[in-house]
């Protein structure tokens, strides 16, 4: 017969203090609110439904995690709500929850709300009894409830609610359901919660390391619970934190203390886990009757998501999918800004400095064209940022990250990886901060050597616009086979950097697969908008200061009797130093000063490329524009407008065509610039550039961050073996394309 252990015992807080606590919340003229919860329990979306998607995003001091905020008015009353990062419990072992448990101790709230999955409450309830010994009032979300119902699970919220002693209300946050009687019972009813006693010996422990903390008014009144419990577990990261305050007498009790727990047999660490478990397990089961679970959409779905044979062949569909999509409902309106309403602003422009012809140049011959460029591919990004949003928020992605972890193990990379390099096509930048998340440091080097082998979103507006010039057919089977080819040349070299360098150490990874959720439309705009604003703003900073010195540069002559601003582009100081390098390039098919000359301003920001491009080929017809009248402008521009979104509309259907059925792009409807690169480059040549952009040297951001997380020396190697890369993979590209072509 099995003996079963006792039930924890509870720690019931006296009726005066939960009633203090309540009034001080009551009377609290700006409450701080925190929303805390696991990983995918939907508190993204609860807190967006909450706050109405008014939040700041920002970083953590020291990291590169997002932080969200908001402040919100609510009964007459400001509230300030700081969302914190998803956390399975208070015990650090990833930045996320470092910096959760950091903000707990620090932010002092008024108030915490805890996001559970109602469809898997024992598994949150352990972070809900670590709040629980924070001396913070709680009110509890018991978010997802339609997918717990699915499963076939009934929870009894009010029978959850007498068990912890703080409110409990069902949410969907999806559909905003619940929100407002979240925030309502959060702001007038949350209060200090029924905790888990535990034995007797490690709670006489807690008293004397409290009394003693009382005594010492650096330490957070509302934390010393915590505090001692988590010295009792020998948390280094709360040892540290004290060590470094000055608060040795303080270890050094609690050292005795723990001493003392040994020689009485008690491991500390083991039996407060435990104590936790088996009170999670018994809410757990309070809460959520016995019935038998049905199988749900998600486990149907994952017999094809997640085959080891058809996994990765519809991954991959998908992200071909993703590609048609953006192409076939952007292009449009890439045509449309890179075209007419370029044509329209360069003739108002031209107008209005008619009379500073120095002025009307850099402006019109420069600037427009340059930043236009740059900024006619924003549709193209927004479209795609809100596709790759949907498969995220959707669920997907986590599918994406158990496959690929598999195929990642075959070079000996830890499933982790997959994260900052998924990050990666977004942005480098961050993607290297993120691998601190990764336990090893053989690890975090590998990854961030390689990262910048994806491709990241400002390399996208020169596959765009060489795809509509070159393969108008086959452009999104183009841009799709340079990102493979991008994760392909990546695996390559952690296979070689493991077998040399670097070699794998270590163990497995637990990756978790959340349901499949229909993501909200708001929130699916507000995170492909914020990405894109991003893109935009750089290009009014980093691309505008390289246009105007490209500009600089074309203007100033390098050859005798040359006058400023009148010199012809290939005799410019920019366009000798570009046929200087060129001959360089010519085993790849595009030894020309203009394809040499755009690759340069590159390593600022890859983005620049199609921006410098567009000034060399356009600049010159550019600056003397037919002066354009205000009405004339605006007629033409609202013109185009309207037939970019009727062609974006009736491109639709054509996403799921074969390639030689979907939309062609004749000569006569490509924008300027395109119709000057098919001009100026062969299908094989433009091909070798598209590789060469793909895995040239990183922007000058990413070196940047790699010399910051790994020293300069991998720095400087990441730049010197990409740049190699390049140039061989763009001779072989070359040679290939030019006897197949």
């Amino acid at each position: 017969m099995t003996v079963q252990s006792p039930p924890p015992g509870l720690l019931v807080p006296d009726e005066a203090a939960c009633a203090a606590t309540v009034e001080q919340l009551r009377a609290a003229r700006e409450p701080r609110v925190v929303v805390v919860g696991n990983p995918n329990v939907g508190k993204t979306t609860l807190i967006n439904a909450v706050a109405g998607t008014r939040l700041k995003v920002g970083n953590w001091s020291g990291v590169t995690i997002e932080k969200r905020e908001a402040r919100l008015t609510h009964a007459g009353r400001s509230v300030y709500l700081l969302d914190l990062p998803g956390a399975y419990s208070l015990s650090p072992h990833t930045p996320e929850e470092l910096i959760t448990r950091t903000a707990l101790l620090d932010e002092a709230p008024d108030a915490v709300i805890n996001v559970l999955d109602a469809g898997n409450l024992e598994r949150n309830l352990y972070l809900t009894l670590q709040l629980l010994d924070f001396r913070v009032p709680v009110a509890v979300a018991l978010n997802l409830v339609d997918e717990a119902r699915d499963k076939g699970l009934t929870v009894d919220p009010a029978a959850l609610a007498r068990a912890l002693g703080v409110p409990v209300v069902e949410t969907v946050a999806s559909r905003s359901e619940g929100t407002g009687a979240l925030l309502e019972q959060t702001l007038s009813r949350a209060t200090l919660g029924i905790g888990v006693r535990y034995p007797e010996a490690i709670e006489a422990a807690v008293s004397d390391l409290t009394a003693r903390m009382a005594e010492l008014p650096t330490l957070p009144p509302h934390a010393h619970r915590y505090l001692a419990l988590a010295l009792l577990e020998g948390d280094p990261s709360v040892r540290g934190r004290l060590a470094a305050t000055g608060h040795t007498p303080l270890l050094d009790a609690a050292d005795a203390h723990l001493a003392a727990l040994e020689v009485g047999g008690i491991d500390a660490l083991i039996e407060i886990a435990e104590a936790r478990y088996a009170r999670a397990g018994d809410l757990a089961r309070l809460a959520v009757p016995q019935a038998e679970a049905r199988r749900t959409l998600s486990e149907r779905l994952d017999r094809l998501a997640l085959h080891p044979l058809l996994g990765i062949p519809l991954f991959l569909a998908l992200v071909l999918l993703v590609f048609r999509l953006t192409f076939n409902v952007a292009s449009p309106f890439v045509d449309l800004i890179g075209g007419p309403l370029q044509d329209t602003v360069s003739g108002w422009a031209a107008a209005a400095l008619s009379w500073f012809p120095l002025a009307r140049d850099l402006v019109v011959g420069a600037i427009i064209p340059g930043v236009g460029t740059v900024l006619s591919f924003l549709p193209t990004l927004l479209v795609l940022y809100l596709a790759m949003s949907f498969l995220e928020d959707s669920g997907y992605m986590a599918r994406a990250a158990f496959l690929m972890d598999r195929a990642m193990r075959t070079v000996g990379l830890d499933g982790r990886a997959f994260i900052p390099l998924i990050l990666g096509f977004g942005c480098n930048v961050p993607a290297v901060y993120a691998t601190r998340t990764l336990e090893r440091r053989s690890d975090r080097v590998l990854v961030s050597m390689i990262l910048p082998f994806m491709s990241c979103s400002a390399r996208l507006p020169v596959y765009v616009v060489f795809a509509a010039a070159l393969f108008p057919r086959y452009g999104s089977w183009v841009v799709w086979a340079l990102y493979v080819l991008g994760m392909v040349v990546a695996f390559a070299f952690a296979l070689l950097l493991r077998r040399t360098s670097l070699p794998a150490e270590g163990d497995g990874v637990l990756l978790e697969l959340p349901p499949y959720r229909f993501p909200a439309w708001k929130v699916l705009w507000k995170h492909a908008w914020r990405r894109t604003a991003s893109f935009a703003k750089r290009a009014r900073t980093t691309v505008l200061a390289t246009v105007a010195v490209v500009w600089l540069l074309l203007a100033l002559p390098a050859v005798a009797g040359g006058q400023f601003a009148t010199v012809p582009p290939q005799d410019s100081l920019f366009g000798r130093v570009s046929q200087a390098a060129s001959p360089v390039f010519a085993p790849l098919g595009f030894g020309n000063w203009q394809a040499t000359g755009a690759l340069v301003p590159g390593f600022i920001a890859k983005e620049v490329v199609v921006g410098t491009l567009g000034q060399i080929y356009l600049g010159e017809q550019a600056a003397r524009p037919a002066p354009l009248g205000l009405l004339a402008g605006a007629h033409q521009a609202l013109t185009a407008t309207w037939d970019a979104l009727k062609a974006s509309v009736s491109a639709i259907p054509t996403v799921l065509a074969l390639p030689h059925l979907g939309a062609d792009t004749s000569a006569e409807a490509k924008t300027p610039l395109a119709a000057a690169l098919a001009r100026a480059f062969t299908p094989a040549s433009a091909l070798a550039y598209l590789v060469f952009v793909l895995l040239y040297t990183p922007c000058i951001a990413t070196v940047g961050a790699l010399a910051q997380e790994h020293g300069r020396r991998v720095a400087w190697t990441t730049v010197a073996y990409q740049l190699t890369t390049a140039w061989v993979a763009g001779f072989l590209v070359y040679q290939l394309a030019v006897r197949l072509l």
